[in-house]
């Protein structure tokens, strides 16, 4: 994330992509206390390429000492020191010039900035209630039991009375409601698995395009284990591909014996999992779908050796 700093009163701003400076407090995303400072004074922008600064104000924007044409916008680099009015006045100073990352920032009170950059989970890792990931496509995504949408910069996120607003750093399309099966995805993936005859022991192998990955033994692995089997069970009954794999919550709480909250632990754990093995430039498709009441594993090229239910062979 980018950060600019009032050097006098030490002030740390996370800029959006389109960051309003100003006197104003209901219009400004950071208020200005200089009395030089105009109600709208300036907006720093990023265009895709540049972070950009355009004087909107009366008495004039500096950058580095020198008045910038009013109106016009000009580029921003690491280091360079802003005054809002006057040079008598605060300096602001550009901690970095990197690209933006997409954030979400806290409308409850307490709250912190949030940048997104891979996973993400709310309210915490123990108790995740809403998954927010990149699709292979570059929009986010918010996953919760209400459903899958993509987000647009503005809308809402939260649950246990914590909220957060989205603000995407791009431009975006109008927020799309999304059926499970309509996220795109750009790889071809298998799933391999290795279980012990007890199926106390499950080992977990991804294969992604030409690529194998081994994510080796972990508990949630069992959970995708269940998943697998219900998928390649209806497959083999001719199930239709849009109703395949489904399991209802509380009859997955009954097989292994753990609460919803748990599940979702398990869900989060195993994304993580795989998002942190994988490169930075894949973004793995949607590994785990969910409707109303009911989740399933995506993929259908499955392959499950050992345990006590033997199903082998590559799906097509």
């Amino acid at each position: 994330m980018t950060k600019i700093i009032n050097t006098t009163t030490e002030e740390l701003v996370i800029l959006l992509i389109q960051h309003i400076f100003g006197r104003h407090p209901s219009t400004s995303h950071t208020v200005l206390l200089n009395p030089d400072a105009s109600r709208m004074h300036a907006t720093i922008l990023w265009d895709g390429e540049d972070w950009l600064i355009q004087d909107s104000s009366s008495n004039g924007t500096y950058v580095n000492g020198n008045l910038i044409l009013h109106g016009a916008k000009q580029r921003l680099r690491k280091g360079d020191k802003i005054h809002f009015g006057s040079l008598l006045g605060d300096t602001w100073k550009m901690l970095d010039a990197s690209p933006p990352n997409s954030l979400l920032v806290p409308v409850t009170p307490g709250l912190s900035t949030i940048e997104l950059s891979d996973l993400v989970v709310l309210p915490d890792e123990e108790s995740p209630e809403i998954t927010l990931y990149m699709s292979p496509s570059g929009h986010w995504i918010c996953e919760s039991q209400s459903g899958i949408s993509m987000l647009k910069s503005g809308d809402l996120v939260g649950c246990s009375g914590q909220n957060w607003r989205f603000i995407e750093a791009r431009a975006s399309d109008e927020t799309q409601f999304l059926q499970s099966n309509e996220l795109p995805s750009s790889h071809q993936v298998g799933i391999f698995f290795d279980v012990s005859q007890d199926e106390e022991h499950v080992s977990f192998k991804l294969k992604m395009d030409e690529h194998e990955y081994d994510l080796g033994e972990r508990n949630h692995h069992y959970l995708m284990l269940l998943l697998a089997r219900k998928r390649l069970i209806d497959i083999e009954d001719g199930i239709c591909v849009t109703e395949q794999g489904w399991i209802d919550k509380d009859d997955l709480c009954k097989m292994i014996g753990q609460n919803e909250g748990l599940i979702n632990i398990h869900v989060y754990r195993f994304r993580k999992q795989v998002v942190n093995m994988l490169p930075k430039s894949f973004n793995f498709p949607q590994a785990i779908e969910r409707r109303s009441r009911e989740i399933r594993l995506a993929f259908d090229d499955i392959q499950i050796r050992g345990g006590t239910q033997i199903i082998l062979g590559k799906i097509n």
